[in-house]
């Protein structure tokens, strides 16, 4: 793993490819503010944790407060390390937390390392928290996912954007790229000298706009050359087909709609093995689109039922 002290107060922790099963990069960053450290996203389980938990020892003894950018397994899996400590993200963090953490647990599992305890926020905002004196704030910016968010250190000029902004290309779990997009232009418009992906590290002007771009592209539904991240615009392009399905079954169920039997019984209807979800990614964009529009008219009339 790789780390490194970013402005006055702050230090990223990049676990490199090869420091867990899931591959690639993944960052945690850690601000000491004046009586509270800030700890932005905990990866995969309390292991991962322990040499955040040893530099928070080196200080006088201070308050944490952790910071879930949004709700995926891999960002909140470690909250569980931390005992006595408020645990903040936006409200629709908390709520999509609670609703995929079954089908998350029992398909990822093997993504784990140490214990995986559910801690949920339990302090949650709407649109900004702000630590005025630690001029820490937490604001609502939804892109990747509808639950995402970001930490602004102001005093060192520091924006964590969790999985808004990747390289090469972003990865969309949300269908509004429009509202993708607006989150985009507003990072850009902040100015922060530093920008830290959760994917990517600290990354630099011209990779956001290069995601921008392509989010706009791939919102028309343009025609678009990947040189690198095919693998990634292949996955958006069918998650976006997916989402559409689950919205249309939100709609239908309204507050009975349950995520976990609405995912086990769609895959089910395709033909797809329970066991087999534990490779969702590669189903979803192996799965034809036809073969979706295929099995939802009486995947529709299940939920219509139930529903009466």
């Amino acid at each position: 793993m790789k780390i490194q002290t970013v402005g006055r107060r702050g230090v990223l922790f990049t676990f490199q490819d090869g420091d867990s099963v899931m591959g690639g990069e993944t960052s945690v960053y850690l601000i000491e503010g004046g009586d509270r450290f800030y700890l932005c996203d905990t990866f995969l389980g309390s292991s991962f944790m322990n040499v955040v938990k040893d530099r928070i020892k080196e200080s006088p003894r201070k308050d944490l407060v952790i910071f879930n950018s949004h709700s995926d397994f891999d960002h909140v899996w470690g909250n569980g390390a931390f005992g006595g400590c408020e645990i903040v993200a936006h409200e629709l963090a908390r709520r999509r937390m609670e609703e995929r953490w079954e089908y998350d647990f029992e398909n990822l599992e093997r993504f784990r390392d140490g214990d995986v305890l559910k801690r949920l926020p339990n302090v949650t905002f709407s649109y900004r928290l702000v630590f005025e004196d630690d001029e820490i704030e937490f604001r609502y910016l939804p892109g990747h996912t509808l639950c995402s968010s970001v930490c602004i250190d102001r005093r060192d000029s520091v924006i964590f954007v969790g999985d808004l902004v990747e390289d090469p290309l972003p990865l969309t779990l949300w269908s509004d790229l429009v509202t993708f997009t607006e989150s985009l232009k507003t990072v850009l418009k902040m100015s922060c000298q530093t920008v830290i992906s959760g994917h990517s590290g600290i990354v630099a002007e011209s990779l956001i706009r290069r995601n921008l771009e392509y989010l706009k592209s791939l919102f028309l539904g343009e025609e678009i050359d990947v040189e690198e991240g095919e693998e990634t615009h292949s996955f958006n392009t069918k998650y976006l087909e997916f989402l559409h399905y689950e919205d249309k079954a939100r709609e239908i169920l309204g507050e009975r709609f349950d995520f976990v039997q609405f995912k086990r019984e769609f895959w089910q209807m395709l033909g797809v093995e329970r066991e087999s979800l534990k490779f969702e990614s590669r189903l979803i964009r192996q799965t034809p689109s036809e073969r979706l529009e295929e099995i939802w008219p009486q995947f529709e009339e299940q939920l219509k039922n139930r529903k009466d």
